[in-house]
């Protein structure tokens, strides 16, 4: 074959559909996660480390009492677990207020307040991937002490396990705060009931908690040791110990409330802390960076977020992956509820619009809001909204850039808005690529459930837009430079939508193939600049932070609503057993109102084999010449040939095999010098650039003491009887011929009719084999039978009987 140049981009084949189960499930205003109609509440959700989501809720589905259920959904939508959920625990009266935290292994750790013994405990459980519980039946006593423990809350232990913190009333006096670390296989790992984290005076509550990358943990809580509720942490090491002052330093105690801290890691094994604060006249937001050692790093009792007119509530942070966090909040500066959200360094400075930039002004009302990073150190935000009547409240998401910017329409993307009832309370979880999936709880039936919704990154469109690289693999059977480019569908490539237009498929190349490109003149362009009936040849560069990456256009493919799309695109090179040339693919969905607005797919990469074989040569004749054979044969046609590798043996039937190897050559003459005078076969083979060597020619021989090979002289045309004869594959004819010509060779059934015809022209004087297929003219095979063979050189004609016996 012909090594493609780099842009060697014309379209090779039109796209077939390969046969695949539907991929995306992810449907208009959410996919189903419960359906059980009994008052579900979407309480916690998780990464499954996939690009889907486990959620976990508390429902009433088996009476009046609340128990835990659990469901996975993968990253197309499709839920993997028992339907409604698997139980988590369904024992004797309550078991409410889940948290969850993800296991690292596909499954999750849950953790929730128990009432089986008629006063609520708490307790926990482990479900792997396949959400079987993996502890004891219903969960394992985290804390059983004396009155209530309540307000569960999880975080990972950093060595296959978890800890958990709470509120604890054992004292009948005030709430303390308490702990308690658990293994992976559900065994608790420190004091009996746990240990003390706070129980100074007058009662401490609502605590939270983020690993401290040590084993230990960090833990917040609101605190009225001295009068309102102030703001302390404690960090806590792998054993249990407090490692700050006893019963925890002091965030923020300055005058009025502060209340609902929440908190994230610095990736220091210290915390930033976030709350809303009534120092002032209303609510506003604070936050506070304590490290590693206990000592506060900002300002003292904290650094304003924002200090706008009326109240700003409910601070939900993450982190920006350099220090800092980002916080967002539900903000009433105009009089209903608005999403804001702000940035602060490690240092503690704020660094978006003062007060924060606004995500959703809309009307009425947006708050129940939760936080991902995006993984780009700006952030996705989901809450329920009531804009449209000011009552019935549906999901919206926005995504904010690392210096402050709206990513997406003004005021968010739609993600459920269903007839029938309300979707509230959304929770949110991250897939590692810089999108998002959303759960919430749903009212459109008429009585509460539990949907999701998966929401992309580059532009906030609910469910799978981008298509899925499936593979990119050789195409069989040919002479290389092809491969074949399977994917599966954009989920919004559906007929009721209109939504996709076409797919633009777009092969790797390197920086100097571009600029040589560049300058022969194929233009460099952006996804946008890419029409429907834009096949190239153009490039495009696709930078990062670190990388600039670039690609070729190899074609293009209308969306027609299929399940999946393969396409035969070219490859610069071909894979041999010495280099293995692999190449890159990616497939881009582009969207069918807006040609500014596309999705890329993952990245394959795979590589074209030349699977076919050169032909065997023909007519190897031998002759001695004193001490010498000379051999000649037929030249290969092929356009990758390589050489041709003689072999010899001192008797008939040789074969190509290391031992009988005597030379490689690139011509078609080849001496064998000083060759013993015994009787001597010579067979020859072509071999091409990739590796693939050919059948063997005939076998030509010599004797010991002759001057031409054991055939005899050709003075007319001469076959001989074809060989093996009966035959059920293949049968070869050896042919002489007195002068060039061309050969043709006619096989006629019992009944006179002419089943094969075979041309093979201009073929040199001397003794030659041919090889004859048991097939006729349209590949099929020939019934077992007796047939004639019509050999034609020249003017000259012989013919022979043969037999086709299978």
């Amino acid at each position: 074959m012909k090594l493609r140049s780099a842009l060697a981009l014309s379209l090779l084949s039109l796209s077939i559909i390969f046969p695949v189960a539907a991929l995306a499930q992810w449907y208009p205003d959410g996919t189903p996660v419960c359906l059980s109609k009994n008052s579900s509440a979407t309480d916690q959700a998780v990464s499954d480390g996939a690009g889907g989501m486990i959620v976990v809720w508390a429902d009433f589905r088996n009476g009046s009492n609340y128990d835990i259920y659990a469901q996975r959904i993968d990253a197309n939508g499709v839920v993997q677990w028992t339907a409604d959920g698997a139980a988590v625990c369904t024992a004797a009266n309550q078991q409410q207020y889940p948290t969850a935290v993800a296991d690292g292994s596909g499954g999750v750790f849950i953790t929730w307040q128990d009432a089986r013994t008629g006063v609520t405990d708490i307790y926990a459980q482990r479900l792997n991937s396949a959400g079987v519980a993996q502890w004891t039946a219903n969960g394992v006593a985290v804390c059983a002490a004396t009155n209530t423990q309540v307000g569960p809350v999880i975080n990972v232990d950093g060595a296959g396990g978890a800890i958990i913190a709470w509120t604890d009333l054992r004292s009948g006096t005030f709430n303390d705060i308490y702990a308690q670390r658990v293994n992976g296989s559900g065994v608790v790992q420190w004091t009996t009931d746990g240990v003390v984290v706070c129980n100074a005076n007058f009662g401490q509550d609502a605590p939270m908690i983020v690993p401290d990358g040590a084993g230990g943990a960090v833990i917040t809580w609101e605190d009225t040791r001295i009068s309102g509720d102030d703001i302390y942490a404690q960090r806590i090491n792998a054993s249990g110990g407090s490692v700050w002052t006893a019963n925890g330093v002091v965030l923020c105690g300055a005058s009025g409330q502060q209340v609902f801290p929440n908190l994230v890691s610095d990736g220091a094994a210290g915390a930033i802390v976030t709350w809303q604060d009534a120092r002032g006249i209303g609510y506003d937001i604070y936050a506070q960076r304590v490290n590693a050692a206990g000592a506060v790093q900002w300002q003292g009792d904290g650094v304003p977020l924002c200090t706008a007119l009326s109240d700003q509530t409910a601070p939900h942070i993450v982190s920006d992956a350099a220090g800092g966090a980002i916080i967002a909040w539900t903000d009433q500066r105009s009089g209903s509820g608005d999403i804001y959200a702000q940035h602060v360094t490690p240092n503690g400075n704020v660094t978006w619009t003062a007060n924060g930039t606004p995500l959703c002004t809309a009307a009425s009302d947006q708050n129940g809001l939760a936080i991902i990073a995006d993984g780009s150190a700006g952030a996705i935000v989901t809450w329920q909204d009531n804009r449209y009547d000011g009552a019935t409240y549906h999901i919206y998401a926005q995504r904010v850039s690392a210096l402050g910017a709206p990513q997406w329409d003004t005021d968010g993307m739609l993600l459920a808005a269903a007839n029938g009832g309300s979707q509230t309370l959304p929770v949110i979880v991250p897939d590692a690529s810089g999108n998002a999936l959303v759960a919430w709880l749903d009212y459109r039936s008429g009585t509460s459930d539990v949907y999701a919704q998966r929401v992309e990154g580059r532009y906030g469109y609910w469910g799978r837009p981008e298509p899925t690289l499936n593979a990119v693999t050789d195409v069989p059977a040919d002479q290389g430079g092809k491969v074949r480019v399977d994917w599966y569908a954009s989920g919004r490539d559906q007929l009721n939508q209109q939504f996709i237009a076409y797919y633009t498929i777009w092969r790797a190349t390197n920086a100097a193939a571009a600029q040589s490109a560049s300058l022969s003149g194929v233009p460099r362009v952006q996804l946008r600049d890419v029409g429907a009936e834009f096949t190239g040849p153009a490039i495009r560069e696709e930078k990062t932070a670190t990388t600039d990456y670039f690609w070729e256009l190899v074609g293009n493919q209308n969306a027609t609503y299929r399940t999946a799309y393969s396409f035969t695109a070219p490859t610069n090179y071909d894979s041999t057993a010495t280099g293995p040339a692999t190449t890159q693919f990616q497939i881009v969905a582009h969207a069918y109102f807006n040609q500014y607005i596309n999705w890329p797919s993952n990245v394959i990469a795979g590589h074209s084999v030349d699977n076919l074989a050169p032909a065997a040569p023909l007519f190897l004749t031998a002759n001695r010449a004193g001490v010498d054979v000379h051999l000649k044969w037929n030249r290969v046609r092929v356009n990758d040939l390589k050489n041709y590798s003689v072999f010899r043996g001192t008797s008939s039937g040789v074969t190509p095999i290391p031992t009988n190897f005597l030379a490689d050559n690139t011509d078609t003459v080849l001496v064998d010098p000083n060759a013993p005078t015994s009787a001597l076969y010579y067979i020859v083979t072509a071999n091409d650039v990739h590796g693939n060597q050919s059948a063997p020619s005939n076998e030509a021989a010599v004797s010991g003491n002759t001057g031409a090979g054991n055939l005899p002289p050709v003075t007319a045309l001469t076959v001989l009887q074809n060989h093996p004869n009966p035959f059920g594959g293949e049968t070869q004819l050896e042919v002489g011929l007195p002068a060039r010509s061309d050969v043709r060779v006619e096989i006629f059934d019992v009944a006179g009719r002419r089943v094969r015809n075979v041309l093979v022209p201009s073929q040199e004087k001397g003794w030659g084999t041919l090889r004859i297929s048991a097939r006729d003219n349209e590949g099929r095979l020939l019934p077992s039978g007796v047939y004639f063979y019509r050999v034609h050189a020249g003017a000259d004609v012989v013919t022979k009987k043969m037999v086709i016996a299978r």
